[in-house]
């Protein structure tokens, strides 16, 4: 029997068993603890541990947890005691353990997606599949998962959604198998959202059930129930657009909202039937930035490009026609405007616009017209030159109706509710599109008398030409139900 200080050593496996389960549990002061009295033992008998014990070898879920807990020790020994020797031994140098470099490639691969550069997180990713192919062991189980979803991203995000699947089911297959939770639901979820981007609804439905379970059996609830919402929705057929209200970083629908939920900062968000595109956004966010330089041209030039690779993202049309009125083009952008529509009816400002790019082609606005409305909408100035230019604009055009609306606003920003409640009147009684006649009904609501404001807001909210006035109006009036 040995003894240090008046202490009984442990025996190398109990000591072992102890240091993973204290890992394990994040009970970092065990860990601590065993590692202060037990320090040389460690070091010793550490080596020896390295090899699972025959008796979990087969079991892929104690492997892993064995092995991380053995990891967590080695980290603290560096972390806390500044011997680095431990953690050495399980990873190797930095410069030649392969699972070393293969983390670092993930980390470039996340960092290219998350800027769009799609093909160069591929192809390296690719040959770390092929490197691992027929090796085995908790580090491949950990590392080609991820490996596959990332893949998977880049495939899907570059408009191939199809080959994206295989990639995620490999992944989801080994995480199954390795009883990684986390993993499973995270390419569940990307199974979710490539089956729905295929229009594959059962498939796109079951996938969402899937996860639902997973985080049911983690003790998440609310996020199993979500889950249910989702599949539930894809069955009954997810409309092409909708809005949801967005409170406290949760997405909410509008038809789940109740009045105790309006305690909070909200916004509105449109929501399509189908994820965007990362490689469409970058095309997009670069249009729009050529658009924003004066460049309209290259801007048209990106937009259809983005289009050409995602058909049935409204974004790169709705923008085109944005494009095509700045070139003086009212009969194209017209039909961007059309198509945007069959796309995503009621996308942000769509229907406002084609009745402007109506007004344009047949010359009952001129272009200046238009680009006062540009610079009231999108200039950024303060209510008093926001007001005096719609007045400046409606000396040329005393019958647009946007430029009342435009006007209203902005004396409502400047306080003065009597002029925008004129200005709202005035814009309704010139027969603006849906669009602009909601967002007119709501505008008055907030500055008319009490008793005609339930009668706008319920024709804002029957109308629904603008979606997103459409659901404050909806909001103001289940708030009021309660007061």
């Amino acid at each position: 029997m040995r003894w240090i200080f008046g202490k009984r050593r442990m025996a190398p496996e109990a000591l072992r068993d102890a240091l993973v389960d204290a890992a394990e549990a994040g009970d970092q002061a065990r860990v601590r603890k065993l590692a202060a009295e037990e320090r040389d033992s460690i070091r010793e008998h550490f080596a020896s541990w390295q090899k699972v014990p025959e008796p979990i070898r087969a079991d892929a879920q104690q492997t892993q947890r064995y092995v991380a807990g053995l990891i967590a020790v080695a980290e603290h020994f560096k972390r806390a005691l500044g011997d680095s020797s431990l953690l050495d031994r399980v990873t190797g140098p930095p410069d030649g353990n392969p699972l070393v470099k293969w983390e670092k490639a993930l980390h470039a691969a996340q960092d290219a997606i998350a800027a769009h550069r799609y093909p160069q997180a591929e192809v390296p990713l690719r040959e770390w599949v092929a490197t691992a192919r027929g090796l085995k062991g908790p580090g491949v189980d950990r590392c080609l998962p991820i490996t596959l979803g990332l893949i998977g991203q880049s495939c899907f995000h570059q408009g191939r959604a199809i080959e994206a699947v295989p990639l995620y089911l490999q992944a989801l297959e080994i995480c199954e198998r390795t009883a990684d939770r986390d993993g499973q639901i995270a390419h569940l979820s990307s199974l979710h959202e490539a089956q729905r981007w295929l229009g594959e609804t059962a498939e796109a439905a079951a996938f969402a059930e899937r996860p639902a379970e997973c985080c049911e059996q983690a003790g998440n609830q609310e996020r199993s129930d979500w889950a249910r919402r989702r599949a539930f929705r894809v069955r009954q057929g997810e409309p092409l657009n909708r809005v949801v209200v967005e409170m406290g970083g949760k997405q909410i629908e509008i038809d789940e909202l109740s009045a105790p939920l309006l305690d909070g900062r909200l916004s509105f968000h449109f929501v399509r039937n189908r994820m965007a595109l990362g490689a469409v956004t970058a095309l997009v966010e670069e249009g729009s930035r050529l658009g924003n330089s004066g460049d309209d041209a290259s801007a048209l030039g990106a937009f259809r490009a983005a289009a050409a690779l995602d058909p049935s993202d409204p974004r790169p049309l709705y923008l085109s026609g944005l494009a095509q009125m700045c070139l003086c083009r009212y009969p194209d952008a017209i039909a961007s405007y059309d198509a945007t529509e069959r796309l995503a009816p009621g996308w942000y400002h769509c229907r406002a616009d084609r009745a402007l790019a109506l007004a344009l082609a047949s010359q009952r606005i001129s272009h200046a017209t238009f680009e006062a409305v540009r610079a009231i909408e999108d200039g950024g100035q303060p209510p008093t030159e926001r007001a005096a230019l719609a007045d400046l604009a409606l000396a040329d055009a005393p019958d647009l109706p946007i430029l009342y609306l435009l006007k209203a606003n902005a004396l409502i920003g400047m306080k003065c509710t009597a002029g925008a409640e004129e200005a709202a009147r005035a814009g309704l009684a010139r027969d603006p599109d849906p669009d602009v006649r909601t967002r007119l009904l709501v505008t008055l609501a907030r500055v008319g008398k009490p008793p005609e404001n339930q009668r706008l807001l319920e024709e804002a909210v029957a109308l629904d030409g603008n979606r997103i006035a459409a659901a404050m109006a909806r909001l103001i009036l289940l708030a009021r139900e309660v007061n």
